[in-house]
């Protein structure tokens, strides 16, 4: 009788788990989830800013008021500039803006335009304030002046001419009677033009300019001159030149330049 080996063990029978469920497996499958998470942030931090970078400038707006009444507009954003022109009155304005991402500046400037000068009584006179009475002593009354200023008489009409001061030269408290009234003035140089501008009681203007021959002036209230303020200004042909001389108050018909 002979001996026959017992045969070999069989082999395990599957255990019936899946790969993907071993270790080494699930390890790997964590890896792969990890960077698909990390990925898409990492990119949104490293390439997704849009914020404007220190330093930069945008100029929002700039506008320039001229003095003709006339405005230009000009806007500029992200590199193109447009132009419109409107216009405007005689007060200007200039504004600017800059904003960056550190500093904002903002400027104005405005400039009126003022109106011209008007001779104007209801100011102190230049040289003398005084009082007469018809009849007065020592007759002419007299004072020196210069004549000038920075107002054009003519835009009173009715023949006013010459250069004078704001305020008056002189104004007279007159105390009238049965009596004319004359104001003239003599400049010390006989070849100087001059002229004279009066406001009398009742708020009319007169003027005058050469008399008697001369280059002086003279304004006259013949009869019964009206009673109360009268005042004169003495004006010349150039703006800011002044001509020295004597001003002259009388009743008496002789007294003249």
């Amino acid at each position: 009788m002979s001996y026959s080996p017992p045969p070999p063990p069989a082999p395990p029978a599957p255990s019936g788990r899946s790969w993907w469920r071993t270790p080494t497996a699930l390890f790997l499958i964590g890896i792969l989830l990890a960077a698909a998470i990390a990925v898409p942030i990492i990119f949104l931090e490293l390439g997704g800013d849009d914020k404007p970078t220190a330093g930069s400038t945008t100029t929002t707006r700039a506008t320039t008021t001229t003095g003709s009444g006339s405005s230009t507009t000009t806007s500029t954003s992200g590199g193109s500039t447009t132009s419109s022109s409107t216009s405007s009155t005689t007060s200007s304005s200039t504004t600017s803006s800059t904003t960056s991402s550190t500093s904002s500046t903002t400027s104005s400037t405005t400039t009126t335009t003022s109106a011209a000068l008007e001779l104007d009584y209801s100011l102190p006179a230049n040289f003398e304030e005084f009082d007469l009475v018809s009849g007065f002593l020592p007759d002419p009354w007299e004072h020196t002046a210069i004549s000038g200023g920075s107002v054009d008489a003519s835009y009173l009409g009715g023949g006013c001419l010459g250069w004078a001061s704001e305020a008056p030269d002189f104004q007279v408290n007159y105390t009238a009677a049965d009596s004319s009234l004359r104001f003239y003035f003599v400049a010390d140089d006989g070849t100087a033009d001059t002229t004279m501008i009066v406001s009398d009681p009742d708020g009319n203007w007169v003027c005058g300019d050469d008399s008697y021959g001369t280059r002086n002036p003279t304004v006259d209230f013949l009869g019964t001159a009206p009673d109360g303020i009268y005042d004169i200004w003495i004006g010349s042909y150039t703006a800011g030149e002044g001509v020295n001389g004597t001003f002259y108050v009388t009743e008496l018909d002789a007294n003249h330049p």
